[in-house]
């Protein structure tokens, strides 16, 4: 289970079970503060982290060297000609965002099967192409203006999204539909992607019923 501490929206820490019983540490840092970050040096930044998150500690003592950690830099762009030519662009190189959704991957393989799909469905590659960006574009436009509109709520320097977040999102998100929509959201399912690529929903076993 992914779990995240925050300081308003302006300063995250979370840590992501990846495999083999490892976890992944992630912290929030402004590109313009990496120098700044670096010059401060390694005791400093546990400091800042073990504040806000003590249990985090256990795992600050792994890292000796700064060489340890991968400043991982991300953008919201889109690429309003996906296709040019023959060339065709998928995955982040068509809509790259931020990882507050965390639907990089499944984007792209998405982007992958349509692209597929419509070389499959069609008699020449202009057709494809231009097939390949209508099964997507409804999808890809959707999660860009999702991921625009959430991003403020966890990376901000304003308190404000973080009130709105907290005070407001937070509690809806437990209450009524609220856990289905924040469930279809964070799962790439929102605007019903997998209809128009002849995919059906997995039948996932009850959380329940795992080991």
């Amino acid at each position: 289970m992914l779990e995240q501490r925050y300081d308003r929206a302006a300063r995250i820490v979370g840590v992501l079970p990846t495999s083999g019983g490892k976890v992944a540490l992630f912290w929030s840092l402004k590109a313009a503060a990496l120098d700044s970050w670096r010059a401060a040096g390694l005791a400093a930044w546990r400091k800042d982290v073990a504040q806000l998150w003590p249990a985090c500690e256990c795992l600050l003592e792994q890292i000796a060297d700064p060489a340890q950690l991968t400043f991982a830099r991300y953008a919201h762009r889109l690429t309003r000609r996906p296709v040019d030519g023959r060339l065709v662009h998928i995955g982040d190189a068509w809509h790259a965002a931020s990882p507050q959704l965390g639907q990089g991957a499944n984007m792209a393989l998405l982007d992958a099967w349509a692209l597929a799909k419509a070389l499959q469905e069609t008699d020449s590659v202009a057709e494809s192409l231009a097939h390949f960006v209508s099964l997507r574009r409804a999808h890809v436009r959707l999660y860009q203006w999702l991921t625009w509109l959430f991003t403020p709520l966890y990376q901000s320097d304003s308190v404000f999204p973080a009130i709105l977040r907290d005070i407001f999102l937070a509690p809806l998100s437990r209450v009524g539909l609220g856990p289905r929509i924040q469930a279809r959201l964070v799962a790439g399912l929102a605007g019903n992607p997998l209809s128009p690529l002849g995919l059906e929903l997995p039948n996932y076993r009850p959380l329940s019923d795992c080991d």
